[in-house]
């Protein structure tokens, strides 16, 4: 798992000024690229749509794919919420709906429609391998606090179940352009909870 200080060590979270300055920059950086995608992303466009002059980009990131790193991590860090309801299925349906919605904004969308154009990129693998992992490390208590009730098998891993059901709402949105109803996740989160039981598990 990549982590924010692993792949941008140079850079700390300033305070003050230089903290709106870093917001101004990052959500400048995330409306480009959700409204003209990857391939138009340049520091000018940023610099232009944050009010930031673009010596201070350069100066703190040096590329518009380090700014979109930045962007991406710094809402990673933030992650998904995380439901905690007692029960393992109805806490991956509202993952699930988590999931849709980070795919749907601006920046979820134009990451993942990167990654469709352009899939040999190594600095878009990169950021989208950052960003997801983090969501994934995070996210995987669900599962681990449904094995501590004993609901679940201890040989579970929670990281697999939480990509798969993230895996299957992806393909849905970004490739059949479905919509992800509470009605299909249930469906795919039930079939997905019915073999980890510890029943399963002794059988």
């Amino acid at each position: 798992m990549l982590h924010y200080d692993e792949i941008m060590p140079s850079m700390k979270r300033p305070g003050g000024r230089s903290a709106r300055v870093r917001a101004a920059v990052l959500e400048g950086a995330v409306l480009e690229l959700g409204e003209f995608g990857w391939r138009s992303l340049s520091v000018d466009r940023i610099a232009a749509r944050s009010g930031v002059h673009k010596t201070t980009i350069y100066r703190r990131w040096g590329s518009a794919d380090r700014v979109v790193l930045d962007a991406l991590l710094d809402r990673g860090s933030e992650g998904f919420p995380i439901p905690d309801t007692g029960d393992l299925g109805e806490d991956l349906v509202c993952l699930g709906r988590s999931v849709a919605s980070g795919i749907t904004d601006p920046i979820g969308r134009a990451l993942a429609a990167a990654i469709i154009d352009e899939p040999d990129s190594p600095t878009i693998s990169r950021l989208a391998d950052a960003f997801w992992s983090q969501q994934f490390e995070e996210a995987r208590v669900i599962v681990d606090r449904a094995i501590k009730r004993g609901d679940v098998a201890s040989s579970v891993d929670g990281g697999q179940i939480v990509e798969s059901i993230a895996a299957r709402v992806w393909f849905r949105v970004m490739m059949r352009r479905g919509e992800v109803t509470d009605m299909w996740l249930e469906e795919i989160v039930g079939s997905t909870v019915e073999g980890l039981s510890p029943a399963v598990e002794r059988d």
